[in-house]
């Protein structure tokens, strides 16, 4: 068993994921491609059947528990693969087709964990897709791809000097016009990644289609108001059409064009935006939001029905669209640090007197302070506060950093005094 890696190790290495456009070079290529693709459908619906099959048998006492490891179920497709019947097998790659088990594995273990029973993928619904495990070969723009030949890559790719250690190769059109995407990851070194400031920290209030800082910057996601629109009405045409149809199809494969369009709309945002809170601070510090609380809906039961359901309903696609969670996520591999802190009442407490006061949100732009009259934007001012709840933490020595170089430039060296003599002169606790 090889030993761990050491911390230093560690360290000096990072994982990054490139979207690389996939050029098959022939029709016959791309048939092939399309065909190991399905493969994998094939086998994963196949196979969870057979466990589906098999586990009602043994429920009923008429055989043993069944085996949803990657590892039992690699050994039950090695005997399918060189059986006759199931022998068209061979003519995919068997470490790609083997390694859709790895999914369904993964799916069953989530299964047992209560996150709810793997479901079978329809050809007309899914995005058909594989993976190349291990070994694999990039040369010249050209990845290697077993049983399939060497297909054109293109696009920008800042690590085609590193190591590349997994693809995973999607096809994101429709059947009839696919197209095919290569998530190359690759092992980097540290010193190859772009580095985030080395300095400095920033509280950053998100909020529905935007994020506001502390310094006042406002982030704005990208008004997608027309192409929602579209997509609006591309579902009402589907919902006209009969399931299965050619009509069915066609509308189908232009609703989920507009979709990624507004997927890769966003996704750019969510980089731009965290790439630039990472220049400018070297911590980032954020609300511990409980989205899906947030986003539940407001329908309620038929004893207790909700009020303003569609009016919640809207807010909750907004909430959703501004892809909160994605935005954390990118911030964590690109600034140095990234902290939480509780979010209660940062949107209702004045930064300048501490007043408390559901009447200082006098509308969802505007913070008037009943009590000392501050007037400005209230996202800035909920930013602000969430910096000064950090702050507070790490002066304790009880935060995710105390680190000096945390601190912006002018930060007072008597935060902790200022702040205790503050709450016990307001008597608010935050």
């Amino acid at each position: 068993m090889p030993a761990s890696p050491s911390l230093t190790q560690e360290k000096k290495y990072a994982h990054r994921v490139v979207r690389l456009r996939l050029l098959p070079a022939t029709q016959a290529v791309a048939h092939q491609l399309a065909g190991q693709a399905g493969a994998c459908r094939w086998l994963w619906n196949y196979m969870l059947a057979r466990k589906r099959a098999e586990y009602q048998a043994y429920q009923n006492g008429e055989g043993a528990k069944p085996d949803v490891s990657f590892f039992g179920m690699g050994t039950e497709f090695t005997a399918l693969r060189n059986s006759e019947t199931y022998g068209w097998l061979q003519h995919y790659g068997h470490k790609e087709v083997k390694y859709t088990l790895k999914y369904l594995a993964d799916a069953f273990k989530r299964f047992f964990a209560g996150e709810g029973h793997p479901r079978f993928k329809s050809k007309h619904h899914t995005q058909d897709g594989f993976t190349i495990p291990s070994h694999v070969k990039i040369h010249s723009s050209h990845l290697s791809v077993p049983k399939v030949g060497k297909l054109l890559l293109k696009g920008s790719n800042p690590y085609a000097d590193s190591e590349p250690l997994q693809v995973r190769v999607r096809q994101e059109g429709s059947p009839t016009r696919p197209k095919w995407y290569a998530y190359v990851f690759y092992c980097v070194r540290v010193d190859a990644v772009k580095p985030g400031a080395d300095h400095g920290i920033l509280g950053l209030d998100r909020n529905a289609g935007q994020a506001t800082d502390s310094a006042g910057t406002v982030y704005s996601m990208t008004d997608t108001s027309k192409l929602d629109t579209k997509i609006k009405r591309k579902q009402r045409e589907k919902s006209r059409k009969q399931p299965g149809s050619n009509r069915s199809k066609r509308v189908t494969g232009q609703l989920r064009k507009l979709q990624r369009q507004s997927q890769q709309i966003r996704d750019n945002d969510t980089h731009h935006i965290s790439r630039e809170l990472a220049d400018k601070a070297h911590t980032v510090v954020l609300e511990d939001l409980n989205t899906a609380a947030m986003t539940k809906s407001a329908r309620g039961t038929v004893e207790k029905p909700g009020t303003n359901v569609k009016q919640k309903s809207g807010l909750n696609r907004v909430i959703l669209g501004s892809n909160w969670y994605q935005l954390y996520q990118r911030l964590l591999y690109k600034c140095a640090a990234v902290a939480m802190v509780n979010p209660k009442h940062t949107s209702q407490m004045c930064h300048q007197c501490g007043c408390i006061d559901k009447r200082n949100r006098t509308s969802q732009a505007v913070f008037h302070c009943v009590s000392c009259g501050l007037r400005m934007h209230a996202d800035h001012n909920a930013a602000i506060n969430i910096l000064v709840r950090y702050e507070r933490t790490v002066a304790r020595g009880t935060g995710a950093t105390a680190r000096r170089e945390a601190f912006p430039t002018g930060t007072s060296k008597t935060r902790e005094q200022d702040i205790r003599q503050w709450t016990r002169s307001k008597n608010h606790v935050y």
